[in-house]
C-alpha cells in the first residue's frame, strides 16, 4: 500500500478519532479504532519489512501512537464539557 494512501487513512482515522469514537461515555469504545490501526500497521511492516527505510519505520511508530493520543484528548474534552454542565 502506497505511502500517500497510508498517511490519508491515518488523517481521517485521526479526525474520527478525536471527534467521533472518543465521544462516547465509555472510555473503551474509543480504543477499538486505534488497536485495529495497531494491527493493520504492523501487518503492514511484517509483510514490507524487506524494502522499508528508517523514515518508514519513524513514520509507522508516529501513526500507531496519534491513535491512542487523540482517543485520550477526545475522552478527557467530553468529560470536561460533561462536568461543565
Amino acid at each position: 500500500m502506497s505511502l500517500l494512501v497510508l498517511g490519508i487513512i491515518a488523517i481521517i482515522l485521526f479526525i474520527l478519532e478525536e471527534f467521533v469514537f472518543s465521544a462516547s461515555r465509555y472510555f473503551w469504545v474509543g480504543g477499538i479504532a486505534p488497536i485495529l490501526w495497531t494491527v493493520f500497521l504492523a501487518y503492514e511492516v511484517i509483510v514490507n519489512a524487506a524494502t522499508l527505510t528508517m523514515p518508514d519505520y519513524v513514520l509507522a511508530m508516529i501513526a500507531v501512537i496519534v491513535p491512542y493520543v487523540c482517543w485520550g484528548n477526545g475522552f478527557y474534552r467530553r468529560e470536561a464539557k460533561r462536568r461543565a454542565r
